[in-house]
């Protein structure tokens, strides 16, 4: 590991300042006994920063950070935790975006941060796992033409081909039943991919996806499509068309 960049330090010295300043009347009131020993609420707060700029994916036009963040803790922590649970989801959301802001990182949806115990983990242990997310869905009025695709996606999964017509300005591809174009490749995560129209160029951009995402071979963050351009996921291969 290379040695850690100190110029993001005092901003984050600032914002982990103002989480625990937010937090300060809870701790020490109805939460002080809860929070006297063992994982400490700022532990929680510098992992969620850390795995923001770490997960982060460099677009062409923006910076896309992650929106989801799952902390898994002890059993034993996860009990101690359970009270201020809500409380403690709500400042770390602030801190989200907060941090975002900040350092001029766009996010694709509303924060969430969610609580798990995982019983093999020790007291004072956690993880923290961070993803991108979209949030709602935008309007109708706000989307392409429903009725004209603005691009077309032939799909190759499987020995078989299929024409999916992009008519939203935005479009998950992944496992998940919900996204817009859903593929069952095992190597797809569930949210993979997104494309986004915006000025009449489409962007490429992987969600944080385990296998990451290829265009013309070559794994991509984020990339600005072409009428031709070929995106690997997993084994699928999937042709982006102009319409």
């Amino acid at each position: 590991m290379g040695a850690p960049d100190r110029r993001h330090r005092p901003h984050a010295v600032t914002i982990l300042r103002e989480f625990e300043r937010r937090l300060g009347g809870l701790v020490e009131g109805l939460f002080s006994k809860t929070f006297r020993s063992g994982l400490q609420p700022v532990e929680l707060a510098k992992g969620l920063l850390k795995e923001m700029d770490a997960r982060k994916s460099v677009g062409v036009r923006e910076i896309w950070a992650p929106n989801r963040f799952e902390f898994y803790l002890s059993e034993e922590d996860g009990t101690r935790f359970e009270q201020a649970e809500a409380v403690m989801a709500k400042e770390l959301r602030q801190l989200v975006t907060d941090n975002a802001a900040e350092r001029g990182w766009d996010l694709m949806g509303p924060p969430q941060v969610e609580f798990f115990v995982d019983p093999s983990y020790k007291r004072g242990d956690f993880v923290c796992a961070a993803s991108l997310v979209e949030g709602p869905e935008e309007p109708v009025a706000a989307e392409a033409d429903a009725g004209t695709a603005a691009a077309l996606l032939v799909i190759h999964e499987e020995g078989e081909v299929r024409t999916v017509p992009v008519r939203r300005d935005t479009v998950t591809v992944g496992r998940l039943p919900d996204c817009d174009v859903v593929i069952a490749d095992k190597g797809a995560s569930r949210r993979h991919a997104q494309l986004k129209r915006k000025g009449g160029a489409y962007t490429l951009t992987d969600l944080g996806s385990t296998n990451g995402t290829k265009l013309n071979g070559e794994t991509v963050q984020s990339r600005e499509l072409h009428d031709g351009d070929k995106i690997t996921i997993g084994t699928t291969l999937i042709e982006f068309r102009r319409a």
